[in-house]
């Protein structure tokens, strides 16, 4: 059986993209269900500090005591810093210009 630091070994996190952010919350998500600890929001916490580098390390590090405990907030939190950006809407009719037709 592998150890914890075996297991995160090759899963890492750098803060470079919202790709990268969905990957490694997955990554954490497989880990934790291979580990049998799907349910365990300490213990994924725990993992995923482990994985943290460069500038999610940084990023990890101001964040608060509770949400750096609970994989559940954690995880919140990597989505909302680490989005896509939204893409600009397809020219729709507004209120107004699709009233008049």
């Amino acid at each position: 059986m592998s150890s914890h630091n075996e297991e995160n070994e090759d899963v890492r996190f750098t803060g470079e993209s919202a790709k990268e952010a969905e990957e490694f919350i997955h990554a954490v998500n497989k880990s934790a269900w291979a580990a049998g600890k799907q349910k365990d929001y300490t213990w994924m916490a725990d993992f995923a500090y482990a994985c943290f580098t460069n500038k999610a390390l940084r990023w990890y590090e101001e964040l608060d005591e509770d949400t750096q405990s609970d994989w559940k907030l954690l995880k919140r939190a990597i989505l909302a810093k680490y989005t896509t950006p939204p893409q600009s809407p397809s020219i729709v009719p507004s209120g107004a210009s699709a009233s008049a037709r």
